[in-house]
């Protein structure tokens, strides 16, 4: 049996595959309360709980796994692509695109590579890319390390292992962390609310404050310290993480149907809740 959306922790990871993935890397977790409110209890970078004092990516992509399964009854909306548009994927289904990755792309740069060969006049986008209005396609010069890394990385390992279920292309299971994609970009675009918030100007200032008073009006609860954290960071990575939050917190609704429910293609491409 599924678990409620009351007792699933929610997780909003903004996700990054930089070489300064501990620093970029943001988490921001909470519970839903009896009234349906989003009450979220701590946002941080993912250096703060990596383990040693080693900060490179390997180090930081660990210990994200490590949250992940130390949360069996979380869901961890993860700002990546979890898969290619269906015209560039080579293997029979998902699950074996995942375990094929590593061997197929040996390199964040060989992946770009692949992909833009394949594609050589235009970037493709998934199905859920056009219909989430997603800035950029998954091999995207400014999106592909973080879709190589994410899948290399975080899926792969969690995938061949079973410590984790992958919607909606796995079933999901009670006791084990729910991971599904979100697009911070695209969720605001959902709510009206896309406008210019990174960067250290008083305007971009002004525009993270005004992003999350409309989030508290949209179901979220936060306390002055974690706003006054997501307002300090400039790059927006803090607030990407809440609105990541927010965005899985409205995807428990319904989640029990929505594998039956989807059309075959998402189950290769993936799908983006948003």
């Amino acid at each position: 049996m599924m678990q409620t959306e009351e007792k699933r922790r929610i997780y909003g990871v903004d996700f990054s595959g930089s070489k300064t993935a501990c620093r970029k890397i943001w988490v921001s977790e909470g519970v839903i309360d009896d009234d349906g409110i989003l009450g979220i209890s701590a946002c941080y970078p993912i250096s703060d709980i990596v383990a040693g004092t080693s900060r490179d990516r390997s180090s930081c992509l660990l210990a994200l796994r490590s949250l992940i399964t130390g949360s069996k009854n979380g869901i961890f909306g993860m700002d990546f692509p979890f898969s290619l548009p269906h015209r560039l994927l080579s293997s029979s289904d998902w699950s074996s695109f995942i375990s094929d990755f590593p061997g197929k792309y040996p390199s964040e740069g060989h992946f770009r590579e692949e992909m833009r060969s394949l594609s050589p006049d235009r970037e493709l986008k998934r199905l859920t890319d056009i219909e989430v209005r997603a800035p950029f396609c998954v091999y995207n010069l400014r999106l592909y390390r973080q879709t190589y890394f994410g899948i290399r990385d975080v899926l792969g390992p969690l995938v061949a292992e079973g410590l984790a279920c992958v919607l909606p292309m796995q079933e999901p299971v009670s006791n084990k962390p729910w991971l599904i994609e979100v697009c911070p970009a695209s969720t605001l675009k959902k709510e009206g609310l896309y406008i210019p918030y990174k960067g250290r100007s008083s305007r971009e200032s002004e525009a993270r404050k005004y992003i999350l008073e409309e989030m508290v009006d949209r179901g979220i609860s936060i306390s002055s310290h974690i706003k006054d954290t997501a307002l300090a960071n400039t790059d927006g990575d803090a607030l990407d993480s809440v609105i990541a939050a927010f965005a899985s917190s409205k995807a428990l609704r319904g989640m029990d149907t929505l594998r039956d429910s989807l059309p075959q293609i998402y189950l290769a491409e993936g799908y983006t809740f948003f």
